[in-house]
């Protein structure tokens, strides 16, 4: 993924049509698709919790629905940290909490009660099936997790065969969407909350 350059932007939706436009130019049309299936979901949504933030799309896209709390967890926010004031800023304007933890989605600490819950942190089968595992019992309705087509420019179903797996051990959850087009995403839903 690319260090897009935001200097420019003022406001959060600047900032995000920004960015958008310079991933999409970068790694095609298909790859900010997981940002409209969140942000639809969203919409039955009260909190948002992130694993993998970089510079920060995802939450911006969360951020613009108005949630009441968002919440982003990376090992290393430093490239996110420049632009915390347009996050920042626009949250206080629309009254919603803006949390950030410094550390491993592996982390008991990172852990907190979500209605969405997005996984795009380090597109490893193993570290997701942790992921999901410490999780998704605080998860109340969707898991959303970018990269479950390709991975690093070649094709690569592992995430997806995790998710798959673990939709079919685990009750209630189960995949309400499998989008293979770019890099791919994938939603899982708790049938029992939605």
């Amino acid at each position: 993924m690319i260090n897009a350059e935001l200097s420019h932007c003022k406001t959060l939706p600047e900032w995000y049509k920004s960015i958008r436009e310079q991933h999409e130019e970068a790694h095609g049309h298909e790859y900010c698709h997981q940002h409209d299936a969140m942000q639809k979901l969203m919409a039955n949504c009260d909190s948002y919790r992130e694993l993998g933030t970089h510079q920060g799309a995802s939450l911006a896209a969360a951020c613009l629905t108005n949630p009441k709390s968002v919440t982003a967890i990376d090992i290393d926010l430093h490239r996110w940290r420049p632009f915390e004031n347009v996050f920042r800023d626009y949250c206080e304007q629309n009254g919603i909490e803006l949390r950030t933890n410094e550390m491993s989605s592996h982390d008991p600490k990172s852990v907190g009660p979500t209605d969405l819950l997005l996984i795009d942190s380090l597109h490893n089968a193993r570290h997701l099936v942790g992921e999901l595992n410490l999780h998704i019992p605080y998860t109340r309705k969707y898991v959303v997790l970018h990269d479950t087509s390709i991975l690093h420019g070649r094709p690569n179903d592992s995430l997806f065969q995790v998710v798959k797996q673990y939709c079919e051990q685990i009750n209630p959850w189960e995949i309400k969407e499998h989008n293979t087009t770019n890099v791919g995403y994938t939603v899982m839903e708790n049938t029992l909350n939605v």
